[in-house]
């Protein structure tokens, strides 16, 4: 009994636990963030260098870069395994694994993130994005067939103008220049086009400071917090009351629109979701709330970085332009068949170079593998999060060539046409491939389409993007360029 006593009071004792008690917490924080056992023969991050990268809010692409595609091709690779929002998931860069992965839903269905990230809390967990078998069919069935009503090239065309208005108002610099805040502006076409398209909403955000607007894009500067992507479970240990009071807010001004669309149903998107009566008004919340930032943040990221490419590439500029005169010479309205992919070539290959060379998502929804498997000589466990790094297989120089160099030419026939066909995936692949690739692409062509008619334009000269393009940290893979300024011209 005395020994006990002794001992009951030595684990009590100020001084053990002033000894024993960082040893304890430095094994329990190795414990947590090791590579779990059977998971160590796959070429694996050094941790601290991811969560350095995060901490530091170093955007997807330069990581990707930086430490994914540099260990890869350091040991020849086409998988490496990556801390990622609180647990360790293998990124695939190989075009010929990735799809692999994307083609087989039975064996990898798409993985929730862990609860505690901001943003799946505000996307929930049933949506076309995340949701599983019988539940994603009926869901994307839904949706896809509501993308193949005609596509609103009119529409298009209207918020371009409305763009020319906000450019044309523009003051003018001492340099007698129209200097443009072009990725807000781009942000507000996309909510635009989002919003009628979609949501069936006229949020009017070029002509207008929507409170809605601004407060969506705080929301998403709280999701992108550096300290909670890199360790998401502080979001348990230190609650952000503000934060999860401003997304509360956004779910119920998107009930507050669903509402309102019940009783006024239109052509968009969420009027034919509406039509189902088994989706609870839960899963209508979730589906908008991921097809509003699916359909408004990529298309926002393109946009700003094809005119930055083509900013910078004055000669495929001109190229683009010759072929839009040509096709709608100078005062035809855009119209469904102009705007197709064969009558508009060249413009086509911006676009599709852009989504490759600046892919408007980094990487897709993580897997679970159901079963082991084998990913090229590797043995993947069950259970093991596994994701398709769209930017790494866009910028893996085993399959393309200069890879930072912007060149139409790649997706232009009769070039090297046998390359794209494959590893050009920035919609995924396989059956759960965006939806909307289609929609997207005609609304890009008309949009280029109507602004290389009208302007001219270049880089700033003291641009922070004249070295390279710049994009944001983002908590949700999305590659969106930040204060990208561009100097437009009124063609006479």
């Amino acid at each position: 009994m005395d020994i006990l006593t002794t001992f009951s009071a030595s684990i009590q004792s100020p001084t053990i636990w002033l000894t024993f008690g960082p040893l304890a917490l430095s094994y329990s924080l190795y414990r947590f963030l090791a590579v779990p056992s059977h998971l160590r023969h796959l070429p694996a991050l050094p941790i601290f260098s991811v969560v350095w990268s995060y901490i530091c809010q170093e955007p997807d692409d330069v990581r990707i870069k930086r430490l994914i595609l540099s260990h890869a091709k350091k040991y020849s690779e086409g998988v490496v395994l990556v801390w990622m929002f609180g647990r360790w998931t293998v990124h695939v860069v190989d075009p010929k694994l990735a799809f692999q992965v994307t083609a087989d839903v039975t064996n990898f269905p798409k993985d929730f993130p862990t609860w505690d990230l901001l943003l799946t809390r505000f996307i929930g967990r049933n949506n076309i994005t995340m949701s599983n078998g019988d539940e994603w069919r009926k869901v994307s069935t839904i949706v896809r067939d509501a993308f193949t009503t005609p596509i609103p090239i009119d529409l298009f065309t209207s918020l371009a103008k409305n763009i020319f208005r906000v450019i044309d108002q523009t003051p003018l610099t001492d340099n007698k220049e129209l200097k443009v805040e072009w990725s807000d502006l781009a942000q507000r076409f996309a909510l635009d086009a989002v919003g009628y398209s979609v949501i069936g909403f006229s949020i009017d955000a070029i002509s207008t400071e929507s409170q809605f607007v601004k407060d969506y894009n705080m929301f998403m500067r709280y999701t992108a917090d550096p300290l909670y992507l890199a360790l998401p479970i502080f979001e348990k240990i230190i609650p952000r009351k503000h934060a999860f009071d401003l997304m509360e807010d956004l779910k119920k001004r998107l009930i507050d629109m669903l509402l309102a669309k019940r009783l006024d149903p239109g052509d968009d998107i969420m009027s034919f979701l509406l039509r189902d009566p088994s989706l609870t008004m839960e899963d209508l919340r979730n589906n908008m709330s991921i097809l509003f930032i699916a359909g408004h943040d990529t298309t926002s990221g393109t946009i700003s970085s094809m005119v930055y490419y083509l900013a910078l590439n004055q000669a495929a500029q001109k190229s683009a332009r010759d072929e839009v005169v040509r096709v709608l010479g100078p005062s035809a309205s855009p119209s469904l068949s102009l705007m197709g992919p064969s009558s508009l070539p060249y413009v086509n290959a911006c676009i599709k170079e852009t989504l490759r060379a600046n892919s408007p998502t980094s990487y897709t929804v993580p897997r679970m593998t159901q079963k082991a498997t084998n990913l090229g000589k590797y043995y993947i466990p069950p259970n093991t999060a596994i994701l398709s790094n769209m930017y790494g297989v866009h910028h893996n120089e085993a399959v393309w060539s200069d890879t930072d160099v912007f060149r139409p030419e790649r997706f232009l026939k009769g070039e090297i046409e046998s390359q794209t066909k494959n590893s050009w995936i920035p919609f995924s692949t396989g059956p759960r491939q965006c939806p909307a690739q289609n929609f997207v692409m005609y609304e890009m062509r008309t949009l280029a389409s109507m602004l290389l008619r009208e302007y001219e334009w270049t880089l700033p000269v003291d641009s922070i993007h004249a070295d390279g393009i710049k994009n944001a940290c983002s908590p949700f893979a999305l590659t969106l360029p930040y204060n990208l300024d561009i100097i437009f011209r009124k063609r006479v």
